[in-house]
């Protein structure tokens, strides 16, 4: 069976992840629901959260916190079958992050725990979430969508790695943060956003707010990048097609902005990426773009929905440059503890293709260290740094080439 979908944005990673909201959710609130729950999450470099669950009394698994997902909650299909869930409406959907289709089930009567948070009798979607975890770089189990943040007011301590939640009808706020308009339409949490580009009148849009969109600072959809030109004839601009959704991959066409405004917050020179998708999210015009986990770990974020308000709360990351990769390497993690890492993609006219770097060559070495003892993450932090020289082992086929690169600001 094949069906339309509305959005549900898993973005890691981008990596946006979407469906639709196909069931009416049971829920159970908590008993101490109207106390503050906060909850120890593992907030990666590139603006990921994960936070550690447990269903029907599993092994802790590790699930991404994602506003953008419209189910409250998603499993990941080889956890749901070793777990012995029982998988029922199985459908093909489309209106994924990509143009092409992908499978989904439902479960139901699961028991979902986080630390001090408790949900019971929950109906949760099941699709596979591997392709996603290449792009991470570590499990990821599971999803814990927008639900939560329609029924809490919730707290993202980037910083302070922690997500608090608190009683919508005892809630107050008494800081000093920037209260922009939150609005609920359809699937999306939106806010008005302003961007200032080279040689242009200031643009502005309504954008998705995403915490599960990893790796990014904003996308423009499609129809919203056409129509504003949103590129001058002589900005500089890159084909980046590493990231990938549920519905295959993504064409992003990366370049900078003079500033991106949340309210009174200006986020200076960000690195902004233009969808050149024909089909699936990122062709919708039903909003403008998505702001990403880029974006939102330079603050404390706290969504208010029932006060219809997004606070922000500028942090230590709050005036650090906005960077892109310095190097032309695009990189897919595997293996059983995702240390083996695989080119996936050489950017045009970078230091890895002038180094003769080649689309599936294995890192095995940097600086003569084994790449085995970095992390994914790791890699992205150490090649976002300018002028540093790297000595590179790779093996492709039968062979071991060694190169050395210099990364550069590509944009």
């Amino acid at each position: 069976m094949k069906t339309d979908t509305r959005l549900l944005l898993w973005s890691v990673l981008v990596v946006l992840a979407l469906g639709s909201c196909v069931f009416t959710p049971s829920h159970q609130v908590p008993s101490a629901a109207k106390s503050i729950v906060t909850i120890p999450a593992d907030v990666t470099g590139y603006g990921l959260i994960f936070l550690r669950a447990r269903v029907n009394n599993s092994q802790p698994m590790w699930f991404a916190l994602d506003s953008g997902a419209s189910f409250p909650f998603v499993i990941d299909t080889r956890q749901a079958r070793a777990l012995g869930l029982k998988l029922q409406d199985n459908l093909t959907l489309d209106g994924g992050a990509g143009a092409g289709t992908f499978e989904v089930a439902m479960t139901r009567g699961v028991f979902v725990k986080f630390d001090g948070l408790e949900f019971t009798n929950q109906t949760a979607a099941v699709f596979d979430l591997g392709s996603l975890e290449a792009i991470a770089g570590r499990s990821l189990e599971g999803l814990v969508g927008r639900d939560l943040f329609s029924r809490y007011v919730v707290e993202i301590d980037y910083l302070g790695n922690r997500v608090s939640l608190f009683d919508p009808q005892t809630y107050t706020y008494s800081g000093a943060g920037e209260s922009i308009p939150l609005a609920l339409r359809g699937d999306y949490f939106l806010v008005r956003a302003k961007i200032e580009l080279p040689g242009r009148s200031p643009l502005e849009g309504q954008f998705l707010v995403d915490t599960g969109g990893g790796f990014v600072t904003a996308i423009l959809n499609a129809p919203f990048a056409r129509s504003s030109g949103i590129l001058a004839p002589t900005q500089r601009a890159i084909l980046d097609r590493s990231l990938s959704g549920l519905g295959g991959e993504l064409r992003l066409l990366v370049s900078r902005a003079t500033s991106f405004a949340l309210g009174k917050l200006v986020i200076r020179e960000p690195v902004i990426y233009a969808s050149q998708d024909r089909g699936g999210a990122l062709a919708s015009a039903d909003f403008d773009g998505v702001i990403g986990g880029e974006i939102l770990r330079r603050f404390k974020v706290i969504f208010d929905y029932p006060r219809r308000r997004l606070i922000l709360e500028p942090n230590a990351h709050y005036a650090e440059p906005v960077e892109y990769d310095m190097s032309g390497i695009r990189l897919r993690a595997g293996g059983g503890n995702f240390r083996t890492f695989k080119v996936y993609q050489v950017l045009e006219n970078s230091p890895a293709a002038h180094a003769g770097l080649r689309e599936g060559d294995v890192l095995a070495a940097i600086d003569g260290a084994p790449a085995s003892r970095f992390s994914l993450d790791e890699i992205y932090q150490m090649l976002k740094q300018q002028g540093r020289e790297y000595k590179l082992s790779v093996r492709r086929n039968n062979e071991t080439l060694s190169v050395t690169i210099k990364t550069r600001r590509l944009i």
